[in-house]
């Protein structure tokens, strides 16, 4: 069967009057993968659709990373030159306390030769006070003043006779500051019966007078000196009297 052109155009207008001839032909006309070209076409758009909003977020994502990148770099600068300004500060801390550790040896130096000084001061003036005393107590020096390293050092000692004619050792320990703590710690010492006889050993047999002194003498010494009851000579040249001369 052969249609003229008349024919046709009456059956295209046939076709657009009937919608669903049009579909009943395009099932007829076209093949299955025509047929499912728009579907594929608009999955296809949602599919671009979606991967451009994608590639947006992961742009953005990216941009976010590089100012983070950016942000941590001059962070890393910004500590490392922390770290420098600090390590500078510690080589610089370093070097003060280094010239401080030298100034203290020096000071500590000084102050114990100073001390020594002084200790050697204070040992003459308390010698030539004790032997001022006994004399004036009525006692004739035999030998001295010794020191005796017997636990510690013993500052001062004479040997002395008095008017009967016995012989006896006086004893002295001479203090910068006297404390009572001072007073208190010679007095204990010189009771002790092991002690008298280390000194006994060294050459100082007793009976022994038993004093102390003191340039600078705090007021609670004096109440120690009453209390244990050994002598007192100060810079002065004051003195107390022992209350019992030890055996």
């Amino acid at each position: 069967m052969v249609f003229d052109v008349q024919q046709y155009r009456q059956f295209v207008e046939l076709i657009y009057k009937h919608p669903e001839w049009r579909a009943e032909l395009r099932q007829l006309v076209l093949t299955e993968e025509l047929l499912a070209l728009p579907d594929l076409v608009r999955e296809l758009a949602e599919a671009q659709k979606r991967s451009e909003e994608r590639l947006t977020r992961l742009e953005a994502t990216v941009a976010e990373l590089a100012e983070a990148q950016k942000r941590t770099e001059l962070r890393v600068e910004e500590l490392a030159e922390a770290q420098k300004r600090t390590e500078q500060r510690v080589g610089n801390l370093e070097s003060a306390m280094a010239e401080l550790a030298a100034a203290h040896k020096q000071i500590a130096s000084h102050l114990a030769r100073l001390d020594n000084r002084i200790g050697i001061s204070v040992e003459r003036e308390a010698a030539d006070a004790l032997a001022y005393t006994l004399r004036e107590k009525g006692y004739q020096i035999l030998d001295g003043p010794f020191n005796v390293p017997v636990d510690g050092e013993v500052d001062i000692l004479y040997q002395v006779v008095d008017a009967a004619g016995n012989r006896l050792t006086a004893v002295m320990e001479s203090k910068f500051r006297l404390s009572y703590g001072a007073v208190e710690d010679w007095a204990k010492q010189m009771r002790s019966i092991e002690f008298r006889q280390k000194l006994a050993q060294a050459g100082f047999p007793g009976p022994y007078l038993v004093y102390i002194y003191g340039m600078g003498i705090h007021p609670s010494a004096r109440d120690a000196i009453k209390r244990f009851g050994i002598g007192l000579i100060t810079d002065r040249g004051d003195w107390i009297d022992p209350v019992e001369i030890l055996s």
